[in-house]
């Protein structure tokens, strides 16, 4: 390798930026030559000393006890005591080498990367990240609180800390590298062997990472639950004890004093990455007027299909308006994307005031819906339903047999289906939540209150009907599914 390369890529294996690819290259060559890894130690010592607080980082500690132990860094690693002379030597080493090594700007101490359906703060002011620009980097600072609201958010904490955030949670960077607070809420934790060494604190104490993966729930009432699926884990409660949890296994307590409780872990449901995205419905009824609804051909999906009709159903003016006569239409998803992970489903749609708007007021028993089957034997899971004696406003129903009457319907928004809107829905599979957005996407106004009903299904097809004299019209209809990448139980088909 030339003396340039080894020169780059010692210098960004310093700083943190280095690639696995380049990592591998530069480890290979100093397993094999000797002056590279003085040249690596003696440029990482100087970092050190002009650090304003030392400590050694694991990884260089683990790497140094290869060396002989008379050399200077490893006695440093040994004796936190350095002599004037040496800072005087250093001081001029740095003015010969310049300020190539030594004033470089290290980044933020955590990067952030949300998921498609992701609502965030840092510091109480909420994130706007569909307004950033190419290339713009959402940082996040040593001692920020970061407020995970809704959806995933990736925390990348140097080059060898992932960290997997589901909503609600509540942490903080507490040390440039190498500590983090979770305050309250879910992560999950992927640590390369640079990252060994890796702090969790909690209010129950301290979680310190052996080169392993995990997952932690900090709860409203302080208590702690961790899941190792690889390598292991030590909590420190800072009495003097430790307790070792190794991989398969799961540890629950509360607080500093409370018993640690151990056995066998099934994962603990931790989401492990951002979800994967697919548009498994869409349509935007731009066909020629007087195409027939039934068996038409959506952008995605498989084929509408006409369950019953008073008469033709049909696109006009590129949209799907119910206004001659009540009827049932469903829209089907595509095919194979059924799946017993976790789910998303993410539901977008814009109304239009239907061609016969002006009847309404006649019709005392009218309504409209947007039905959602389940995937099981396509019955009906959940409704969006507008009726006459609610003006028209749409309300989240609950399909369910047998369901109690207080928990049947939501509370109701204040948006008529007979009125221009474009607006979004969500049906998470592992809680069964519903939520109801005006906007065209989940950083609009929520139009009402959050609902729950079954969870664990896989959604199949929606239903478009009207009766009684109601009518609602769509220009579009689009369906996406987020799935997660979910250790332990799953929350998917049934």
């Amino acid at each position: 390798m030339e003396e340039h390369e080894v020169n780059r890529l010692l210098n960004r294996l310093i700083d943190g930026s280095i690639s696995t690819e380049d990592f591998a290259r530069i480890q290979a060559v100093m397993r094999v030559n000797p002056e590279v890894r003085e040249e690596y130690y003696d440029l990482i010592g100087l970092d050190l000393l002009l650090s304003e607080s030392y400590e050694v980082p694991t990884h260089i500690s683990v790497q140094a006890e290869a060396m002989h132990n008379d050399h200077w860094v490893a006695k440093r690693s040994k004796h936190k005591v350095i002599k004037i002379a040496v800072w005087a030597a250093a001081a001029c080493l740095m003015l010969s080498l310049g300020s190539f090594y030594l004033f470089r700007d290290k980044g933020p101490p955590g990067t952030l990367t949300p998921s498609s359906i992701c609502r965030f703060s840092v510091d109480g002011n909420e994130v706007d990240f569909a307004a950033m620009k190419p290339g713009e980097v959402l940082a996040l600072k040593k001692d920020e609180l970061l407020e995970v609201k809704e959806g995933v958010l990736n925390v990348k904490v140097g080059p060898n800390v992932d960290v997997c955030v589901e909503a609600p949670t509540r942490l903080k960077l507490i040390a440039q590298e190498g500590k983090l607070e979770l305050q309250e809420g879910k992560a999950f934790f992927s640590i390369l062997p640079g990252g060994k060494g890796f702090e969790v604190h909690t209010p129950g104490g301290i979680l310190r990472d052996i080169g392993t993966k995990f997952g932690v729930e900090v709860t409203a009432s302080g208590q702690i639950e961790t899941h190792v699926t690889e390598g292991t884990i030590v909590i420190d409660r800072g009495d003097g004890t430790k307790r070792e949890i190794r991989e398969g296994s799961m540890a629950v307590w509360s607080g500093m004093t409370g018993s640690i409780r151990s056995s066998l872990s099934d994962g603990g449901s931790f989401v492990e990455n951002l979800p994967s995205k697919e548009t498994i419905f869409d349509d935007d009824f731009n066909d020629p007027d007087g195409t027939p609804i039934h068996n038409k051909k959506p952008d995605v999906g498989l084929p509408w299909k006409t369950e019953w009709e008073y008469n033709l159903s049909a696109v006009e003016k590129g949209v799907l308006d119910t206004s001659k006569g009540p009827r049932l239409l469903r829209a089907r998803f595509k095919e194979g994307v059924s799946t017993e992970k976790r789910k998303l489903y993410v539901v977008n749609f814009s109304t239009r005031p239907p061609g016969n708007i002006w009847d309404k007021a006649g019709y005392e028993d009218a309504n409209e819906r947007i039905t959602f089957l389940h995937s099981q034997d396509a019955s009906p899971l959940f409704s969006l339903e507008a009726r006459m004696s609610r003006h028209h406003q749409w309300q989240i129903k609950n399909e369910a047999e047998g369901v109690s009457q207080d928990r049947l319907y939501s509370v109701g928004s204040q948006i008529s289906v007979l009125q221009p809107h474009d607006l979004t829905l969500t049906y998470d599979s592992a809680s069964g939540e519903v939520r109801f957005y005006e906007g065209k996407d989940t950083r609009g106004n929520l139009a009402d209150k959050p609902f729950k009903v079954e969870a664990g299904h896989s959604l199949d097809s929606i239903l478009i009907s009207n009766q009684g004299g109601g009518d609602v019209a769509l220009e579009n209809l689009t369906v996406r599914m987020l799935t997660y990448p979910q250790s332990g139980s799953s929350a998917g088909t049934r």
